[in-house]
């Protein structure tokens, strides 16, 4: 079985496939795909594909983790199509490239897909305005300082700091309004509600 690998025109697709295996179960293993394993090397050249702050831009078209994936699927695809299809080195070579190229793309489209699911848990404090919430510790009146309020964003309860503009304490449990969000001191503007 292991001569079969390395005869016959095998070793030019069986070295970079266990290259590429090789590389992809070290990431796997140590710290995830995504995550740090101190032998990532980044080499993206991919343009326009989104804005710079978009989840999962950083899984471009030659980082390190797609040219694995590129290593193992032409690897592997191409050294089965050596030897198990009748289709020469010529017809093999382009089954493998195809199948890098589609491994790469895989990788690349799976990789950014979960950093967006991710990253979608992630609310900014502006979605509040307009919220109603409840006071859950007194907000002392303009000037005086910090309170706390409970607001439901989404499917989740959440605390924030809040503050006020008027001269009255706004006590606990009582219902208020958000009517500004402080996304530098993450902090709410609320006023009792109608």
């Amino acid at each position: 079985m292991l001569d079969s690998l390395f005869s016959g025109g095998g070793i030019w697709f069986s070295i970079p496939a266990i290259i590429g295996t090789l590389y992809f179960f070290v990431q796997i293993f140590m710290g995830g795909i995504g995550g740090d394993a101190g032998l990532d090397v980044d080499l993206d050249f991919d343009g326009d594909i989104g804005a710079g702050d978009a989840p999962g831009v950083e899984f471009g078209i030659l980082s390190a983790q797609t040219l694995s994936a590129f290593f193992m699927g032409s690897g592997w695809m191409g050294f089965a199509a050596l030897k198990l299809l009748d289709v020469g080195m010529s017809g093999a070579v382009g089954i493998a490239i195809i199948s890098g190229v589609f491994f790469g793309w895989l990788i690349m489209r799976v990789m950014r897909s979960m950093l967006k699911l991710q990253n979608s848990g992630n609310v900014s404090i502006a979605d509040t305005v307009g919220l109603s919430g409840d006071v859950y510790v007194q907000i002392p009146p303009e000037g005086e300082g910090t309170g706390r309020v409970t607001v439901v964003l989404g499917t989740r309860q959440r605390e924030f700091n809040a503050v006020q503009g008027g001269s009255e304490p706004i006590p606990s449990h009582t219902s208020v309004k958000v009517t500004d969000a402080n996304t530098t001191t993450n902090t709410l503007t609320v006023e009792r509600s109608s």
